[in-house]
């Protein structure tokens, strides 16, 4: 049986919070902002506290975070006692500062995107400029080899297509995905540098806040990779606020930039965050989600063909250069 360790348990955190007493950190206020997740008001300020089951992750995150400038990005705390976790049972319980936004950050907004390319070229940098890549023990990250598990997986979906009558929409959806993965295949470049990417570029780990302009939370799948990685992932969720526009996407310089590199626009041919979307436990849905969702699906699609032949032809016009 799989036992779900981040499940709340009141008696699990009463023993965390005896834990953090011991070390003279006093909760006296929380919340629980996910299972595993605590956002809690101490006698030393407030503090983000999160179980993780592998503690390799905290230290090596922990190690190559302290490295970069203060203010880019937010790292762990040690415990009074120095040390970087709380062992419980089968979790590892680590700290950090908590972080007042101002504002959400929505992509729908072209400054909010603008500042957020801002922020990871600047984040980028500084791993760049320290070699801090060379030295990380974090695990190394195949964006295509996920993107083909993640067509595997789409492909499952078929049946559900069929019941609604849109499996030709399933078939443009796979035929785009083999396409994009064999572009993608074609125009690798196996001389990018190596950075370490965040591999979570959602606006909600963003956080705008006065004093230190856009800072980066939650490096939980951060891993070695060249930094296009983070920008082609960050560009995907992008599209469905700009609909599907690569005119709006262009207004953006780094953008602009990125766009002359074959590999970066085979990258954005692949529908990643859709397949996404259907292969995050879609047996335990509703008819009434699966036909919601089988909706949404249908009218991106009829967004995305026209991006796509915009795609194909920037490609076309870097093969003729």
């Amino acid at each position: 049986m799989k036992i779900d360790y981040y499940t709340r348990d009141d008696f699990n955190l009463n023993r965390l919070f005896l834990y953090l007493k011991k070390r003279d950190i006093h909760v006296e206020t929380y919340r629980m902002k996910k299972p595993h997740v605590i956002i809690a008001d101490t006698n030393k300020g407030k503090k983000v506290i999160k179980a993780y089951r592998d503690k390799g992750k905290i230290e090596h995150v922990y190690h190559f975070l302290s490295q970069i400038q203060q203010g880019y990005a937010v790292n762990f705390e040690a415990y009074p006692e120095g040390e970087l976790y709380i062992k419980d049972r089968h979790l590892y319980w680590a700290m950090m500062p908590f972080v007042k936004q101002v504002k959400e950050v929505t992509y729908e907004s072209f400054q909010d995107r603008e500042e957020v390319l801002q922020a990871l070229i600047r984040y980028h940098g500084e791993v760049h400029k320290k070699k801090i890549a060379a030295y990380t023990k974090l695990s190394e990250y195949d964006l295509i080899l996920k993107w083909k598990k993640r067509l595997s997986s789409f492909r499952e979906t078929s049946h559900i297509f069929r019941e609604f009558n849109q499996f030709h929409v399933y078939k443009d959806i796979v035929t785009w995905g083999e396409k994009a993965l064999v572009l993608m295949e074609r125009f690798k470049d196996s001389g990018l540098n190596c950075s370490i990417i965040h591999g979570d570029v959602a606006s909600h780990n963003f956080l705008k806040t006065n004093h230190l302009g856009i800072v980066m939370i939650d490096f939980d799948l951060s891993a070695k990779a060249p930094a296009l990685y983070d920008y082609v992932q960050l560009v995907q969720r992008f599209l469905p606020y700009v609909q599907w526009s690569m005119k709006e996407l262009l207004q953006h310089s780094k953008i602009k930039e990125l766009s002359k590199q074959r590999f970066f626009l085979a990258s954005l041919l692949f529908p990643s965050m859709l397949m996404r979307n259907w292969n995050v436990n879609v047996s335990a849905l509703s008819w009434a989600n699966r036909q919601r969702l089988m909706q949404q699906s249908v009218e991106e699609w009829s967004q995305r063909t026209h991006f796509y032949r915009v795609i194909y032809q920037h490609l076309q016009n870097l093969h003729d250069m």
